[in-house]
């Protein structure tokens, strides 16, 4: 079955490049065709004139008060000074009574 099944997929694949056809004529044009008469030049159909794009200038942010170093300064002492899980060694043997 698989044998049938692997030849079947061969056959339509050569099957599918027996039926691939070439190009009878070029896809582009070989010699460039004629100049035409119109002019080459953009044209804007409003007629006016296109205007420059704006210029964004950003806008700086306000100096932060208290500044961000003395921020993590803080955050880092909070959390040296936070309490910690304590290491607890146990053995495995049960409690005695």
């Amino acid at each position: 079955m698989k044998l049938l099944f692997k030849i079947l997929i061969g056959g339509l694949v050569l099957l599918t490049m027996a039926f691939a056809q070439e190009p009878k004529h070029a896809v582009v044009a070989q010699e460039p065709a004629a100049p035409s008469a119109a002019s080459t030049t953009q044209m804007i159909a409003t007629g006016s004139p296109q205007r420059p794009a704006p210029v964004v200038a950003p806008k700086a942010l306000p100096p932060l008060n208290p500044s961000l170093g003395e921020i993590a300064r803080k955050a880092r002492a909070a959390h040296d000074a936070a309490p910690k899980a304590q290491v607890i060694l146990a053995d495995d043997a049960p409690p005695k009574e």
